[in-house]
């Protein structure tokens, strides 16, 4: 699927994290705004002005804009991502489907849908970097849609066990080979179904995780940049700060929270 060539920078509409025990909206956008949305928990029956339904369940993301207005209904408990933004591009853009399944690998996008709804709340003011943001989750989107070869069943079961396991060892240094082990399966097969299934090798899904973490302790405890770091297996604050950069091409240090 082509990437869309954008003549404008885009621009964030809104940005947020909703919790509700039950949701029923219709959502009416004009031509050139785009909203994306991903399923956290729950589920949500979407149905467009044509008369097509379907249902995007956990990990599975929404996209609205060419088949606007969209009914979405849940009765259950429900919690979802969204981002909306205005465009403008070269050409018209209307090919990014309905719904992108979880089995297409969409870790990566909601992943960057919770760092716009983190930046847009945190800094209203940066438009640059939750534009960048925007751009990517457009050519991540564009990517799933190009997806053709899943993983199997099997396989999506090893990568899930895999994050299960890096989860509950985050704060600990965590090994490829080690997580092999527990899998029983070798470092170079998981290597390559984790990063068919998440889009991330395995190594830089540990990374953002502690790394976003650690951010997240300076921020809402204003913790310094080693008191975070020890925390997540780290013993070298200057290694965490390149990490960073590196991974999010800003410094660390400015998430410091100083009125803690």
């Amino acid at each position: 699927m082509k990437t869309p060539e954008f003549t404008k920078i885009p621009t964030v509409i809104f940005a947020h994290r909703l919790t509700v025990e039950s949701h029923h909206a219709v959502l009416e956008y004009p031509g050139d705004a785009l909203e994306i949305s991903a399923v956290v928990e729950g589920y949500l029956d979407v149905e467009t002005a044509d008369g097509y339904r379907d249902r995007a369940n956990v990990g599975d993301v929404i996209a609205n804009f060419h088949r606007a207005p969209l009914k979405v209904d849940t009765d259950e408990h429900h919690v979802h991502l969204t981002v909306a933004y205005t465009f403008e591009t070269s050409e018209p853009f209307s090919d990014l489907p309905l719904i992108t399944r979880s089995i297409a690998g969409t870790a990566h996008i909601i992943k960057l849908l919770n760092d716009i709804v983190r930046i847009h709340t945190i800094y209203p003011e940066d438009k640059i970097r939750t534009s960048g943001l925007f751009l990517q989750l457009i050519g991540e989107l564009c990517l799933c849609g190009d997806a053709s070869d899943y993983c199997s069943p099997s396989d999506r079961l090893y990568v899930k066990r895999a994050k299960d396991y890096i989860y509950e060892h985050i704060t600990e240094p965590i090994m490829q080979k080690n997580i092999a082990t527990y899998l029983g399966i070798s470092p170079e097969y998981l290597c390559t179904i984790f990063k068919k299934t998440d889009g991330r090798s395995v190594i830089r899904f540990i990374n953002e995780i502690k790394l976003d973490n650690i951010r997240d302790l300076m921020e809402s405890r204003g913790l310094t940049l080693c008191q975070a770091s020890t925390q997540y297996g780290f013993s070298d604050p200057n290694y965490v700060s390149k990490l960073y950069k590196k991974y999010y091409n800003e410094n660390i240090t400015r998430h410091r929270n100083k009125n803690n």
